[in-house]
């Protein structure tokens, strides 16, 4: 309801905008002529869109209309009518009557409306050109470009646009940006079986952000499946400071490299409690857990994980403490255990184990480019009673 009103309050404006310029241009011509009530009828029957249609194709642009044509092609953007947007834009550029700053700052509006329509090709035309220009312009320019090649998977490109960005204030979001870029090209060499090619990439990726978690995931697949499980480990182990948070995503791996490369498990065994110290992940708690108890059995285990459970209660902590006890259970008290542990697994099987803490959108698995608002390395476990 509130865009449809304010779309209303823009046709207005353009009524407006129209008249004025209509008696400007004349001022013993009759305003209000037909033209203008069959524009006020198509509204009045809830027919916007030849409305709009009629507006653009008569009302002049000039230094009086220029903010209702901007406000109208605005809206239309954000109501997905990329076609009437571009036709609203390239009108006002068309007139080249403006001055400088105002066609530079039209140019990106057009751009836009390319971009979102997927005319990635005019976009970059558009863009290619504004990326020259000084201040707000040229950095809005390159973040588009970037974001053009990051959708047509050019990183190398990406990566160029990207370095012209990494100055001033945003260098440290940049860099980060950058190094996902360097990740994506590893990764791409490794499908393509260019080991060599991958390190020298991932080498790129940690110098550009030595805290980037997915740099040392790649690292340790790597040299897992090169029979190196030290330099694995020691990749993987890097993650408990560059973000405890994400130790969890490293454990597969990290159990496999240690049980492959006959690594002392007291050596794995420190390293999870020292991790467990920093993020409270349940799944490191699981871990733990099953190395406690091929060492001092189900009741030290038991033990731990309530001890863990009364400081960081969550669901999955819950379910596994009642597996243990299940094993030690029989009869009426086993099958009430069972109905509690259903009831729990219920509570958590469609809650989502990630969130975006920038846009909030959230999923079962790790994105490390956020498929809602495109930022790279935003979203992260959730922790609490139905998480972590």
């Amino acid at each position: 309801m509130e865009g449809w009103l304010l779309y209303i309050l823009v046709l207005v404006a353009i009524a407006t905008g129209w008249f004025l310029g209509r008696r400007e241009r004349s001022s013993d011509r009759v305003v209000h002529g037909p033209d203008y009530y069959e524009r006020i009828n198509y509204l009045l029957n809830e027919q916007p869109d030849r409305a709009v249609a009629s507006f653009i194709q008569d009302l002049e642009v000039n230094a009086d209309t220029l903010d209702t044509h901007l406000a109208l092609g605005s809206l239309l953007r954000r109501r997905g009518e990329l076609d009437k947007a571009v036709v609203v834009h390239e009108n006002i550029l068309a007139g080249k009557s403006f001055g400088r700053d105002v066609m530079l700052n039209v140019q990106m509006e057009l751009a836009r409306d390319y971009l979102l329509a997927g005319l990635l090709d005019r976009a970059e035309a558009l863009l290619s050109e504004l990326v020259n220009e000084g201040g707000s312009i040229r950095l809005a320019a390159l973040k588009m470009m970037a974001e053009i090649y990051e959708r047509e998977k050019e990183w190398e490109k990406a990566i160029e646009v990207s370095r012209r960005l990494a100055v001033g204030t945003a260098a440290e979001e940049t860099e980060s940006v950058i190094s996902h870029y360097f990740c994506e090209i590893a990764e791409r060499k490794v499908n393509l079986g260019d080991i060599d090619g991958a390190r020298a990439s991932i080498s790129q990726a940690i110098g550009h952000d030595a805290h980037n978690v997915r740099a040392s995931l790649l690292l340790g697949k790597i040299e897992a499946s090169e029979g190196r499980h030290k330099e694995a480990v020691r990749a993987l182990q890097r993650i408990v400071d560059q973000d405890p948070g994400l130790v969890a995503e490293s454990l597969d791996q990290l159990l496999l490299s240690y049980d492959q490369g006959e690594l002392p498990a007291d050596e794995l065994l420190r390293y999870l409690q020292a991790a467990l110290e920093k993020s409270p992940s349940i799944a490191i708690v699981l871990v733990i857990a099953r190395l406690v108890r091929d060492e001092q059995g189900d009741e030290a285990v038991a033990r731990f994980i309530a001890d863990h459970l009364k400081k960081n209660p969550t669901i999955r902590g819950l379910t596994q403490l009642i597996d243990l006890h299940m094993d030690n259970t029989s009869g009426v008290a086993k099958q009430n255990l069972l109905i509690l542990r259903s009831f729990a697994e219920a509570l958590v099987a469609d809650k989502p184990a990630y969130r975006c803490r920038e846009c909030g959108f959230d999923g079962k698995r790790l994105h490390w480019h956020c498929p809602s608002c495109k930022t790279w390395g935003s979203i992260r476990p959730i922790f609490g009673l139905e998480g972590q």
